[in-house]
């Protein structure tokens, strides 16, 4: 895992997939970020994305929604 330190208004670019991560405030514990990512990539929060992948785990293989790759894991 990289480990990066950024203050308020710095940002994380990862150019291979268009998406950009900036720092807009840090308050206590809490840390709020803007994420900037094509239309296409889908960004979740851990728990948000746990729980779809959850479900697409009971949702039987010929039923009619979108096939999600699921590759979910503790950090």
């Amino acid at each position: 895992m990289l480990v990066l330190s950024r203050k308020i208004g710095q940002r994380i670019v990862l150019p291979e997939s268009g998406v950009n991560v900036v720092v807009l405030a840090v308050s206590g514990k809490r840390v709020r970020l803007g994420i900037k990512a094509p239309m296409a990539a889908r960004v979740h929060r851990e728990e948000v994305w746990q729980r779809i992948c959850d479900l697409v785990a009971v949702v039987p293989d010929d039923a009619p929604m979108e096939k999600t790759t699921c590759e979910c894991s503790a950090p």
